[in-house]
């Protein structure tokens, strides 16, 4: 048996949890969340009192989200391979600090991690993201992406930039005011030395206030002629000046960027026209914006008329192989080595057993892409791994030392290796499974039925030598008309009657064979034709046999199963 060291375990028991799809079901949760709260903390005003509440759950999502991040990296094969798939990721989860704030909508950039998650978690979703469909909507999702990145960080820029000119001009506005309210005996004149307050500026309503009470002291006040008509003037210059009161209208030209209406549309022209279409950004910044937001707008034409093309000439291969998400959570699956005709019949006879329709499958061969019919068969729950079955990396790939059942058949991949090589291949890798996974259930294809004696010595639980098989088959078919009819019905799951093994109901446990024939007949309208004994020890459990028709007399036990002919549904 191949040892797996302490650090490799761990690291799938990890792997297992981080990728597991509650886990990746609640981390959806928390980027909607987060990007949600994004919005909220740009919406509101800095002075809000949810503003610190926001900050505060905001950096617990993001301390979970590097949580994550850090476990995905350290259970990932390769450290660049993790860059490559969750970059994006990274940006969008680094804690931008106060002053970088307006950095923070990149936290919608995660919208692409929730796609993902949901089209690898939801058997409907993944269908229809591994489609042409599903490509459309990755691409609608990258439109809304770069759309709401685009007007939020447009619009607090923007903003920004507007808040500091008019702080600006208001400064400027109330030292002309004083200038006007010292000579009428409204304000104290400026001690020469005095500090200015920094960073507070009177508000609009304030100096609206402040120029009503100079209009009317001036009125009555007794000025001398010089004096009263300078500060008149003065007063008039700055009533051109006064910003506009909320509610007393807007920007005259009604393209001001600062307003969150204005930056919607603008970054739609942008995005969609390339071309400045309602007003250019006041900032740096925001122009880069609109740079990033044009160039983001002809990559994604550019994208979509590349896929459109792609899907004419080829639909989405190699869509069909294990990445990481998937790799830690394949447990109790079933791998299949090697290819040959019959492997899509044996992925759909598993896909049609009720009880395995939720178990996933992996094949392993060496072939540069997942074959058409697999992935046509059982795109959900099916996967690809490429390369040569008998290496112990390839079967590493395919989480052998966790897969409940194998099934080996004889690889056609290289129509130059004779029969005697293939079987030589299927008993080489029967013995390196058998090495990595002994408690594995192992059931294999031979071409020449000599050869069988090296699988049973390694402990292969089936050998299906499929000459001899088709042989018995054809020969009954020859011998007894009708036989042949029966013999397909019950060899598939698909329709009428099939042979089925079933654990033994707790109350048929001590009752004879011949009692238990009757009574499943009259009781579950099936019959009754073997058990096997010991069956649920699996068959190297002490005493295990397998008996078909057995005498009336035998006693059932409560570790046998039961093999019956019943429906197939």
């Amino acid at each position: 048996m191949v040892e797996i060291d302490h650090r490799d375990k761990l690291k799938n028991r990890l792997g297992a949890l981080v990728h597991h799809s509650t886990v990746s079901f609640a981390i959806a949760i928390l980027i909607v969340l987060s990007v949600s709260l994004v919005v909220v903390h740009f919406a509101l005003p800095l002075t809000s009192p949810l503003q610190t509440p926001i900050e505060i759950v905001q950096w617990v999502i993001t301390a979970v989200f590097v949580v994550e991040l850090s476990l995905k990296a350290y259970v990932a094969p390769s450290r660049s391979r993790f860059l490559a798939q969750y970059w994006i990721d990274i940006i969008a989860t680094l804690p931008w600090t106060q002053s970088l704030r307006a950095l923070r909508v990149l936290r919608l950039l995660r919208v692409f991690r929730v796609a993902v998650i949901f089209s690898r978690r939801i058997r409907f979703v993944s269908n229809l993201f591994r489609s042409a469909i599903g490509e459309y909507i990755v691409l609608g999702l990258m439109m809304l992406t770069l759309l709401s990145f685009g007007t939020f960080a447009l619009w607090v820029t923007e903003n920004r930039a507007r808040e500091k000119q008019v702080k600006h001009q208001n400064n400027a506005l109330s030292a002309d005011l004083l200038d006007v309210e010292v000579p009428l005996g409204l304000a104290a004149p400026k001690v020469p030395g005095q500090a200015e307050l920094v960073g507070i500026a009177p508000t609009t309503s304030e100096l609206h206030h402040r120029f009503s009470r100079a209009e009317r002291e001036l009125h009555s006040s007794k000025l001398k002629h010089r004096e009263h008509e300078r500060i008149a003037q003065l007063l008039a210059r700055i009533h051109t000046r006064l910003p506009k009161q909320a509610g007393r209208g807007h920007d005259s030209s009604g393209q001001d960027l600062a307003e969150f209406e204005n930056s919607f549309w603008a970054t739609t022209f942008f995005l969609v026209a390339t071309e400045p279409m309602i007003d250019v950004p006041r900032t740096n910044i925001g122009r880069f914006i609109v740079l990033a937001v044009m160039f983001g707008g002809l990559t994604t034409f550019a994208l979509f008329t590349g896929i459109v093309t792609a899907l004419m000439v080829n639909r989405l291969k190699r869509r069909m192989e294990i990445d990481d998400m998937d790799r830690f959570q394949l447990n109790d699956h079933i791998v299949i080595c090697g290819w040959n005709r019959l492997v899509p019949l044996i992925i759909d006879e598993i896909g049609s057993t009720p009880s395995q329709r939720d178990t996933a499958v992996v094949v392993v061969a060496d072939l540069d892409e997942a074959p058409e019919a697999v992935t046509k068969a059982r795109e959900a729950r099916l996967y690809f791994v490429r390369g040569d079955y008998t290496k112990p990396e390839t079967l590493e790939q395919a989480r052998i030392p966790y897969a409940k059942r194998a099934i080996i058949v004889a690889d056609t991949t290289i129509p130059q290796r004779s029969d005697q090589d293939r079987d030589a291949r299927t008993v080489l890798a029967a013995l390196m499974i058998e090495r990595m996974q002994p408690e594995i259930y192992t059931c294999a294809e031979l071409l020449n039925p000599d050869n069988e004696v090296h699988l049973r010595a390694a402990g292969i639980e089936e050998v299906v030598v499929t000459s001899e098989a088709g042989g018995h088959h054809l020969a009954m078919a020859a011998l007894h008309f009708g036989l042949a009819n029966v013999l397909n019905e019950l060899m598939t799951g698909k329709v009428g009657d099939t042979l089925r093994k079933l654990t033994i109901p707790p109350d048929y446990v001590g009752i004879t064979f011949i009692e238990a024939v009757e009574r499943y007949k009259r009781e579950k309208n099936a019959l009754l034709i073997g058990v096997e004994i010991a069956g649920q020890d699996g068959p190297r459990a002490e005493g295990y046999a397998m008996r078909l028709n057995p005498e009336s007399e035998l006693t059932l036990g409560e570790r046998d199963n039961l093999v019956v002919i019943g429906a197939a549904h």
